[in-house]
């Protein structure tokens, strides 16, 4: 079965992590964030555009009291360069691993730590996500995902949030309380995750790292998640 396209992972990234809104300005694709960070705040480039202005993108952004702030996908090279030239520095490389959803749960133990499915966050899973920076605005971009959606709570130990598009579920905000990491927490999650995916009709999971998070990424490779995308930001600012 072939990897999900750069496409449809991107689409999915947009429904399963929702911006609070979307302006089509000139051949960009900007999100309005409302505080919910970059990847709901970033200017992308729309398909099949020629001869766009960057300076209508942060025209826009500015308007929406956001930092200009460019998502730059492997589509993206002439406009990666112009933007270098311009002075915008790159933040934050993120890859986009994937897997089966049958295989990921032949590869994960089966799950013995009860893991509940909540339509809503508890105090408990607030402030797991708060300890690890996941703050009101992002709550607030879970909250406005409208596909079937989950968080799914490992007590007082872990939380993290799963949301299905199409055949692709995507597992975000993966959060480990301090005392409980590297007891199988994370696996115990995204086992769950995995069922939850498959219960949906998803054939595929996916999860979003920073490159740098060596730790994140060692651990979804090592369940068999090969990366299937990738991309990083470019900002400068204005003050």
């Amino acid at each position: 079965m072939k990897l999900p396209t750069q496409t449809n992972l991107f689409d999915a990234i947009d429904a399963t992590w929702s911006p609070y809104a979307f302006h089509n300005v000139e051949g960009w694709l900007i999100r309005e964030g409302a505080g919910g960070g970059q990847r709901v705040s970033a200017a992308t480039r729309l398909p099949n555009t020629q001869g766009i202005k960057i300076s209508s993108a942060v025209a826009k952004m500015v308007s929406l009291d956001q930092t200009p702030l460019f998502m730059i996908r492997n589509t993206d090279a002439d406009l990666d360069t112009k933007l270098q030239a311009l002075g915008y520095e790159i933040i934050d490389p993120v890859v986009i691993l994937v897997a089966q959803t049958d295989k990921l749960l032949r590869n994960l133990p089966i799950a013995t730590q009860e893991i509940q499915l909540l339509d809503v966050p508890n105090q408990d899973t607030k402030s797991i996500w708060a300890a690890g920076g996941i703050d009101r605005g992002r709550l607030n971009v879970m909250a406005r995902v409208k596909t079937p959606k989950t968080i799914l709570s490992a007590d007082k130990m872990g939380v993290a949030f799963a949301a299905a598009y199409k055949d692709i579920a995507m597992v975000h905000a993966v959060e480990v309380a301090s005392d409980h990491r590297r007891k199988g927490i994370a696996n115990t999650m995204m086992y769950k995750a995995c069922q939850w995916a498959k219960d949906q009709n998803c054939d595929w999971v996916a999860v979003l790292t920073v490159r740098a998070n060596i730790p994140a990424r060692t651990l979804y490779e090592n369940l068999g998640m090969v990366e299937a995308a990738a991309y990083h930001y470019r900002r400068k600012n204005l003050a």
